[in-house]
């Protein structure tokens, strides 16, 4: 037993001193066996969370138990492919990472080596997705999250600096102020003794201050000459609170406003796209954004029909201006219109609205304030249905012991949140779709500026959010109205799509990623943080 004992001692310590000496930064493994295993850690992760997705709704819907048949349906070609990809992004960084380190060493640093590893592992496994779709979509949330994060590095760095500077302006400004203090009490020691002579032989006059005319005496004030206070030093002081003041200003601004403003200019950009280009909108996200506004209800399948409706209205200036003719119904005018069929049952025969958008948007009444109490009556409920479920199952993966200790806690935290969340996401509809009736009123005519005045006013509802989840939301909006806009770009002629571009435009986001989380982990929020180390593992 001790012989036994020894030899894995003497294993343990080899294995030790090899890590030591490569550098590398894993633990009870060596650099091989550190790439293989989360080679293949990445890919049974992969397969069992792609071919749960495509089982779970069956299981839902009870199809699983008529066809059993159907519980091979995840295990598809789809399937591999994207368990493929993942298995060697991962398994191919970190053979990466453990190689630039054994080559480069430990003195260098390690943000080239996280970043080299990062963009060459980009490069390796994105083609191994057949799925172009797919390969689009994980680029540009790379990208928004590089953007997001490196972003927040380089504040953060700045930030850093501009702290750094100060420190050394007050250090000096001190070191000015030490070094007036000794000469004038040098000044002094060295003076005394001719002040003092000085004093005796001009002694100040015995003041009788009731004979004394005020108005004629105006003693010159003594000043002893101290450098303590100098008007460069005062200035330096100046330029130094003012230059704290500014910085703080700009983090706080930062911190309270910069989610809200992205949130904002995100949805903008999706309802500009929504209304003159719906086309050019994914179809689940349209789906998405149709079922949340109660569009879904009110033109089944056929939402879409609703804003080409308006967008060709808009373009009719004498007709957009005009509106609808008195005394004809609403049903009967958009018969007359491209993509009007498709509208006709959500009208009733009598009822006459004074433009075409009102018409389409809240069918149901005349009058816009009950289009937006409807709007919201049919968001809300769904707005429930989908973020209920989510954070259910968020609670259950991340905080499974909170659960089980106060269960009835946890759900009342779960309805607050997801009451907050379907309001703010309900409001945010209703402000896309409704809003516009504002400027109709006021113009007397349908106008692109009524649409993006709803965006602006649908990406302020995420204040109703908290501080903490408005980041998160205005980049998977900003994620969204980047696709939009790239895909409307390229129907315009504005620009063309680049060969492998997805390709590229992963591997660099690859690299500002790993390169952050390789080094300045903080950087990240501390929910992106746990999943990101759950998946690349502590390398």
């Amino acid at each position: 037993m001790s012989s036994s004992s020894a030899l894995k001692r003497l294993a343990i310590e080899s294995q030790n001193r090899h890590y030591h000496d490569s550098h590398c930064q894993h633990k009870g493994a060596s650099c091989p066996q550190n790439a293989i295993r989360g080679f293949l850690k990445a890919f049974l992760v992969g397969f069992g969370v792609k071919c749960g997705l495509e089982i779970v709704p069956h299981i839902i819907s009870l199809q699983l138990l008529k066809r059993p048949s159907l519980l091979l349906s995840g295990c598809s070609q789809d399937t591999l492919s994207f368990a493929s990809f993942l298995a060697a992004l991962i398994g191919s960084y970190k053979a990466i990472l453990c190689t630039m380190r054994n080559i480069r060493g430990g003195k260098h640093g390690d943000y080239t080596n996280s970043l080299v590893a990062g963009m060459l592992a980009g490069l390796i496994s994105a083609k191994l997705d057949r799925s172009q779709s797919r390969r689009n979509a994980i680029a540009l949330y790379l990208f928004s999250r590089a953007l997001q994060y490196g972003s927040v590095w380089l504040f953060e760095r700045w930030a850093t600096w501009q702290q750094s500077e100060e420190d050394k302006i007050r250090s000096r400004w001190m070191k000015r102020a030490h070094s007036a203090d000794v000469v004038s009490a040098m000044h002094r020691r060295r003076g005394g003794g001719e002040q003092e002579i000085v004093e005796r032989a001009n002694p100040e006059p015995q003041l009788n201050w009731g004979e004394m005319d005020m108005t004629k005496w105006s003693p010159e004030p003594k000043i002893s000459w101290s450098p303590e206070v100098t008007d460069k030093s005062l200035e330096t002081k100046r330029d130094e609170a003012r230059r704290t003041r500014g910085i703080r200003s700009i983090i706080t601004f930062t911190r309270n406003y910069a989610p809200a403003a992205l949130m904002t200019f995100s949805v903008t950009l999706i309802t500009y796209v929504l209304v003159f280009h719906t086309d050019s909108i994914p179809k689940s996200y349209a789906n998405l954004l149709y079922k949340s506004s109660g569009f879904d209800s009110l033109y089944p399948k056929k939402s879409a029909s609703a804003f080409k409706a308006i967008s060709n209205g808009m373009s009719d200036v004498v007709a957009n201006t005009r509106g609808i003719p008195q005394g004809m119904p609403t049903k009967q005018y958009i018969a007359q219109l491209p993509y009007g069929e498709d509208l006709l049952p959500a009208f009733d025969d009598n009822i006459h609205h004074h433009h075409l958008a009102c018409g389409i948007l809240h069918p149901e009444t005349i009058y816009c304030s009950q289009g937006v109490v409807s709007a919201l009556m049919r968001g809300f409920p769904f707005a429930m249905k989908m973020y209920v479920p989510f954070n259910i199952a968020i609670q259950l993966i991340f905080k499974r012991g909170l659960v089980l200790k106060n269960p009835l806690a946890i759900l009342a935290k779960i309805m607050k949140s997801s009451a907050r969340s379907s309001l703010f996401f309900s409001l945010m509809a209703t402000a896309i779709t409704q809003a516009p009736c504002i400027f109709r009123a006021l113009l007397g005519r349908d106008t692109p500026a009524g649409y993006i005045a709803g965006g602006i006013l649908g990406g302020l509802a995420v204040l109703i959010e908290l501080p903490s989840r408005r980041i998160d939301l205005g980049m998977y909006c900003f994620l969204r109205g980047l696709q939009m806009a790239w895909d409307v770009g390229i129907k315009k002629g504005l620009w063309k799509n680049v060969k492998h571009g997805e390709v590229a435009l992963l591997s660099v986001s690859m690299a500002v990623l790993m390169s952050i989380f390789q080094n300045d982990p903080t950087t990240f929020g501390l929910t992106y943080r746990s999943i990101i180390t759950r998946i690349f593992g502590k390398n």
